[in-house]
């Protein structure tokens, strides 16, 4: 009897003491914004200009880049939506390559990234997604357009492009996730420390805009490539996110490793070259 209910003593010390480390960890864990910029694409030797866009909340400035594309434009305009750490200097060169081949590529910093003012939230960056793909039907209105969206990006994307009124002509979504839920509890379940805690993230985290909902109703193509050993968002979660997507929508590229966002790095030549026929350029 005692060593029961010294044991029940310490797991509700435990709990309560996860739930206030992971109540003051969730928005870390999904927002991770640097304001330092780390380079330009002038480091790559393309062509850039600066500007800005109001969110459509309209009380936030984001901070963006125009990569102009080299050796003329092929009339196909690409914005990335960047992962979830630090911000644009870090992710542009996973896609600035594309503006060698004669894309338009654009690239922006979410609320609270950068010098893009505001704070980081849910509804707030999906606000910015739908002014930033505005933006971009505005600037290219007789170009293709796509957007290139990594984890978290994929997150923002998805609800943006389908609660906005901007039509595009594709989506390329990499190692992204089906619900902040229930990515929380898979990570929870990926620790023997904190199996028992898997119902936090149900406790915690809101059920509003997850992207396995939206995904239902993307009418683009869609192109997903996710490794299947990616360190950081499972692939089961992945899986469970593009079989919301129509099936008649989307093409889904499982990569035999252990990477977080490469499929469009140097060294996989078959996953750009997918890349490149799906967004209609040649190499």
């Amino acid at each position: 009897m005692r060593n029961n209910l010294a044991f029940a003593t310490i797991f509700k010390s435990a709990s309560a003491l996860l739930v206030t480390i992971f109540s003051a960890s969730c928005n870390h864990v999904f927002y991770q914004p640097h304001e330092k910029l780390y380079g330009n694409p002038s480091s790559l030797n393309l062509e850039y200009e600066s500007f800005s866009v109001v969110s459509k909340d309209k009380d936030v400035e984001l901070q963006a880049w125009h990569i102009k594309p080299k050796g003329g434009s092929k009339n196909v305009a690409i914005m990335q939506f960047h992962g979830n750490a630090e911000n644009r200097s870090t992710h542009f060169r996973s896609v600035a390559w594309l503006a060698e081949l004669g894309a338009d590529v654009i690239v922006f910093d979410y609320r609270g990234y950068d010098g893009s003012t505001g704070s980081p939230s849910r509804e707030g960056l999906v606000n910015d997604g739908i002014a930033m793909i505005d933006w971009m039907s505005n600037k290219f209105p007789n170009n293709r357009r796509y957007v290139i969206a990594q984890s978290l990006g994929g997150a923002v994307a998805i609800p943006s492009i389908v609660q906005g009124k901007s039509q595009l002509d594709g989506l390329i979504v990499e190692s992204s996730f089906h619900s902040y839920r229930g990515l929380g509890r898979m990570k929870l379940n990926g620790i023997w420390l904190t199996w028992p805690f898997q119902w936090l993230p149900w406790l915690l985290l809101s059920g509003n805009l997850n992207p396995m909902d939206d995904a239902a109703n993307l009418n683009i193509p869609v192109l997903a490539f996710h490794d299947r050993y990616d360190p950081v968002v499972p692939l089961e979660s992945g899986l469970l996110l593009y079989s919301s997507v129509p099936s008649s929508k989307i093409k889904v590229k499982i990569l035999e490793g252990n990477r977080h966002i490469g499929a469009l790095h140097s060294d996989r030549l078959e996953s750009i070259a997918t890349a490149v026929q799906f967004l209609g350029l040649r190499q």
